[in-house]
C-alpha cells in the first residue's frame, strides 16, 4: 500500500493529537490546520489524497474552506466532513464543493479509515 497523506482541518487540537496518532498507526501521513485558512495555504503548498474537515472553526469555517478551495483550486483532493455539527443539508451542498463523505463525532479509527479508504479509491 502507499502511504496516503492527510489534512486534518479541525480547531481542536486534542482531538487533531489523537486522530493523527490513529490514521499514523494505520499507514497514513497526517498534517494538521487548526482553522481553513490555514487548511487551504497548506492545500496549496502541498499533495494530499484527502482532506478531513470540520466545519466549526474561528477566522474560516468548513462551508467557507468549501467554498474558496472549489473557486480556487478545482481537482482538489476529496474531502470528508468530520463534524458533530453535520447536517443533510450541508452535506447536499457540500457535494457540489467535493465533500465525497462524513463521519459524525465522536470519531472511531474504523470510520475513519473506512471513510478515507472509501473516498480515496474513488478518487
Amino acid at each position: 500500500m502507499t502511504e496516503k497523506s492527510i489534512l486534518l482541518i479541525d480547531d481542536d487540537e486534542l482531538l487533531c493529537d489523537m486522530v493523527a496518532q490513529l490514521l499514523e498507526l494505520e499507514g497514513y501521513s497526517v498534517a494538521v490546520a487548526h482553522d481553513g485558512r490555514k487548511g487551504l495555504e497548506m492545500v496549496g503548498q502541498m499533495q494530499f489524497d484527502c482532506i478531513l474537515l470540520d466545519l466549526v472553526m474561528p477566522k474560516m469555517d468548513g462551508l467557507q474552506f468549501m467554498r474558496r478551495i472549489a473557486e480556487e483550486m478545482p481537482g482538489h483532493p476529496p474531502i470528508v466532513v468530520i463534524s458533530a455539527s453535520v447536517t443533510n443539508d450541508i452535506l447536499a451542498e457540500g457535494r457540489d464543493f467535493g465533500v465525497r463523505g462524513m463521519i459524525r463525532k465522536p470519531v472511531t479509527a474504523q470510520d475513519l479509515v473506512a471513510a478515507i479508504e472509501k473516498v480515496t479509491a474513488d478518487a
